[in-house]
């Protein structure tokens, strides 16, 4: 089903190690977010974990081809609780930059509403969460180095990996068992709405705070934080202030 030895260990030391009910290492597979479903599906439990060398058909939001190069990243699913489903992805993303800053001596990751980990203006880290009965797969892709020949034109001005912005990036596995101990830190007290202390650590890594946006639904105008349910506060050029609970958001450049 799944590769016996990843990372100069057997998988199940792993598994141990991060204490997961299951955890599958492929090769390759078409996405792991599908397999990490069909696991929910034959009921397993939350924190079973899935993870690729490479994925054929890795997406994004909206359906965007996520490219996931062989050895290039850390591609990863994760089942999680459903509960505070709303704001998963924003709680998903801050586990993730906090977990990238933890590992990367000097870096200081921020989160570009709503799934996005950035450095600088690019993209190091994206987050999907779909949902399958009680449970949300989580899935996560890191870019840990430059794929040979470089990102594809139609993602290189926009995207960058942690060799590139840091002298020694981590191994997969430290960023995989770090990435699953911050979930369960983050998702252990989350509720149906973003805490105080939630939005406030989501405010220091705000990526777009204060900077002019396009937005699918709404417009153009100036993104002013993010409230309790996870929405984007947009506020336009009159003054309106409206909610941008889902579509994509980009920063004027």
């Amino acid at each position: 089903m799944g590769l016996e030895r990843w990372e100069g260990e057997p998988v199940a030391f792993w598994s141990g190690l991060w204490n997961v009910p299951r955890l599958e290492v492929h090769e390759r597979v078409g996405s792991t977010n599908d397999r990490a479903r069909a696991l929910a599906e034959d009921g397993w439990a939350v924190y079973t974990t899935v993870i690729a060398d490479e994925q054929t058909a890795g997406r994004g939001r909206s359906g965007k081809r996520w490219h996931s190069a062989p050895g290039s990243g850390l591609w990863i699913s994760i089942l999680l609780p459903a509960a505070p489903a709303p704001h998963l992805p924003l709680l998903v993303g801050l586990a993730v930059a906090e977990v990238v800053e933890r590992t990367c001596s000097g870096l200081r990751p921020r989160i570009e509403w709503p799934n996005d980990v950035t450095l600088g203006d690019r993209k190091v880290a994206g987050v999907l969460c779909e949902g399958v009965g009680q449970h949300v797969v989580a899935g996560v892709g890191i870019n840990l180095r430059m794929p040979e020949g470089g990102f594809p034109d139609d993602v290189d001005a926009r995207a960058t990996a942690l060799d590139r912005e840091a002298p020694a990036p981590p191994e997969r596995a430290v960023l995989a068992g770090a990435l699953i101990v911050a979930l369960r830190s983050r998702l252990a007290t989350a509720g149906t709405r973003l805490t105080l202390g939630e939005r406030i650590a989501i405010s220091e890594r705000d990526a777009l705070e204060g900077r002019r946006v396009v937005t699918a639904q709404h417009g153009e105008g100036v993104a002013r934080g993010v409230v309790e349910d996870g929405s984007l506060v947009l506020e336009r050029d009159g003054g309106e202030r409206v909610f941008v609970r889902a579509g994509q958001v980009r920063p004027v450049r």
